[in-house]
């Protein structure tokens, strides 16, 4: 039993029904923000020719483009074109996403800039969560530097490997390839976190989240353990102190991805980072 605050609670953000439904019509894009302590995610719904845009940010973001979708990605004096399943990390600045083929993305960055005004949750965080560890200083230049897109469609499973998880300056995203639910009941995975915040957003299937929260002195802090159903596209975060693993239910495929900020040490320790090489110091002769 800890003598410990109880962690801040879990929130879920089902983002097709209820009140985050887009609006009723045929075509025109349609996004929304949910935000972490020091990450925004912003899942979007476009159709062909449709651009996406925010202020320009002062640090990476990236952007993950969905199976069967298409963009392209423009920053002053570049530009890419991206099929998914496929990783682009934009450089700070001004940055314009195309749709060449209608669909989904997901794109993530730093509460560094204006666009964690725009999160739905945005109130949640006019005091900081003390327990959660701090974005890093932003170094002089990023990563490998400039636009590059990363295909995922040949990265092959290794065993003993976490999923697909690749990197930006502030950023860390684990991008799950696709399974065929459910998930097996006697393979869960329980843990909790205890000093980064984690956002789960699923892009295809159905997923229950199972949380608790560890009890402390003061019974006024205990809650009930809570089991969240939700349907893609969904966004949960998940504050550390909070035990919690996830099961994908029903038939049919189901995809999720996990957010972090800052990037997890412990992830880069383990080698699993894929594009870790970017954001090793160089050495100078």
């Amino acid at each position: 039993m800890s003598d410990t605050a109880a962690p801040w609670s879990p929130t879920f953000f089902e983002l097709g029904s209820g009140e985050y439904a887009p609006p009723d019509r045929i075509k025109g894009q349609h996004s929304w923000y949910v935000r972490g302590q020091n990450f925004v995610t912003v899942v979007s719904k476009a159709g062909n020719g449709e651009v996406l845009s925010e202020e320009p940010a002062p640090d990476e973001h990236l952007v993950l483009v969905l199976e069967g979708t298409e963009v392209g990605v423009a920053v002053p004096g570049n530009h890419v074109s991206a099929a998914g399943p496929s990783i682009v990390v934009v450089p700070a600045g001004p940055a314009q996403v195309t749709m060449r083929r209608p669909g989904d993305l997901l794109r993530v960055f730093s509460t560094r800039g204006s666009v964690a005004a725009k999160a739905a949750n945005a109130a949640t965080y006019a005091v900081p969560n003390p327990t959660v560890a701090s974005l890093l200083p932003l170094p002089e230049t990023e990563g490998a530097g400039g636009l590059r897109v990363i295909p995922l469609s040949d990265v092959a499973q290794v065993p003993g490997r976490l999923g697909r998880i690749y990197r930006s300056g502030s950023l860390m995203v684990n991008w799950f390839a696709p399974v065929n639910g459910p998930r097996d009941t006697d393979e869960l995975s329980p843990h909790v976190h205890d000093d980064f915040e984690q956002a789960s957003v699923t892009v295809e299937g159905d997923f229950v989240h199972h949380v608790r929260r560890p009890w402390t002195k003061r019974m006024r802090d205990w809650r009930p353990d809570e089991h969240v159903q939700l349907t893609s596209p969904s966004v949960t975060v998940i504050p550390p102190g909070n035990i919690h693993t996830r099961r994908w239910v029903n038939r049919g495929a189901h995809q999720l991805i996990d957010v972090f900020a800052p990037p997890r040490a412990d992830f880069i320790e383990q080698g699993w980072v894929l594009n870790q090489s970017d954001y090793e110091p160089t050495t100078r002769e």
